[in-house]
């Protein structure tokens, strides 16, 4: 479990020296980057793909002044509370499948989670991360193709310390602090169980994808629930019936047909 550390540490920058000690021999954590602000890691780490960098490269901010999320809504953190970071990966396995990304991230994360601080988060299709019905964590996957090769770059955002939010976000809004009785905790060491245990979610991926399918469908915050979805402005409402093979999202309809979504730039439960 991660100790918490008192007060006085709470302003304690990441430690690119102990993360790259603890990830020595690993694909994921082949370099790491910590910057005291940038505009975006995932758009550092896209010119570092577009430039020819190697598979695994981590890049970290104490803060981001255009940090985003999905559909281009900003990701807000107070400096050097959180964890907010992108990795450059090249998987080893067919571009056609790349989509899958994001989902096999979600389950590698929350079972960090889990193992870390013995909470339980849940996966809200498709890219964020629950504890008690509010979002502490989103992910956003992005494929690239240039001159050096095709890339992806995963960027993480997860509320570690914040302990307060905005009226508007308050109660939609958590972090691993405020879950864990306002304890605060070493940053540091949650940076490197979340990179090794991305690590493993990538070795998971390469020997077979339904296993981790099945995972992320028992820690599915959708399930059973009744729900609207918006993708390229059409609407679909129903009741969420599960996962297909692909992690793409089954919603049966009041009609009794069944509809599959492979994305959506809006979710709702209703």
């Amino acid at each position: 479990m991660i100790k918490p550390l008192s007060n006085m540490l709470s302003g304690q920058p990441l430690q690119a020296r102990r993360i790259s000690a603890a990830l020595a021999g690993h694909a994921i954590g082949s370099e790491i980057q910590v910057h005291e602000e940038i505009a975006s890691t995932s758009d550092h780490v896209r010119e570092l793909g577009f430039a020819g960098w190697p598979h695994g490269v981590v890049v970290f901010a104490e803060a981001q002044s255009a940090g985003r999320g999905r559909r281009e809504n900003r990701w807000c953190s107070e400096p050097g509370k959180d964890l907010l970071f992108s990795i450059l990966l090249k998987p080893e396995v067919a571009i056609e499948h790349w989509a899958r990304l994001a989902t096999l991230a979600a389950w590698g994360i929350s079972r960090a989670i889990e193992e870390s601080l013995a909470l339980h988060p849940l996966i809200k299709w498709p890219n964020d991360l629950i504890l008690r019905d509010r979002k502490f964590c989103g992910i956003l996957a992005e494929t690239h193709v240039g001159a050096a090769g095709s890339f992806i770059v995963l960027g993480v955002g997860l509320n570690v310390n914040t302990a307060a939010f905005p009226p508007e976000l308050q109660e939609i809004a958590t972090s691993l602090r405020n879950e864990c009785g306002g304890k605060i905790l070493d940053r540091t060491l949650l940076a490197i169980s979340l990179l090794q245990h991305l690590e493993r979610a990538l070795k998971k991926w390469q020997r077979g994808f339904p296993e981790v399918i099945a995972e992320v469908q028992r820690r599915s915050w959708l399930m059973g629930k009744r729900i609207r979805a918006q993708h390229h402005g059409v609407m679909t409402e129903g009741v969420v019936a599960g996962l297909n093979e692909e992690g793409w999202l089954i919603v049966k309809l009041d009609d009794g047909t069944v509809a599959t979504l492979g994305s959506a730039e809006q979710v709702r439960v209703v």
